[in-house]
């Protein structure tokens, strides 16, 4: 039941492809200011954060 909101899987934003570990990826994010700076790890900080993730091959196209 809540299995989808405890998974926050880190997607490209082109081709909602799922990101894997060692992957480059391309993020545009703004950055918050100090009081609410996101702390976390990093996937689910981007995927929570980010305006846009783009693997290495939808970035170059």
């Amino acid at each position: 039941m809540f299995k989808k909101f405890f998974t926050a899987e880190l997607k490209c934003s082109s081709c909602d492809r799922p990101l894997k570990s060692g992957e480059e990826i391309f993020v545009h994010m703004t950055l918050p200011d100090e009081k609410k700076m996101p702390v976390g790890v990093l996937d689910k900080v981007l995927s929570k954060y980010s305006e846009t993730v783009y693997c290495k091959m939808c970035y170059q196209r």
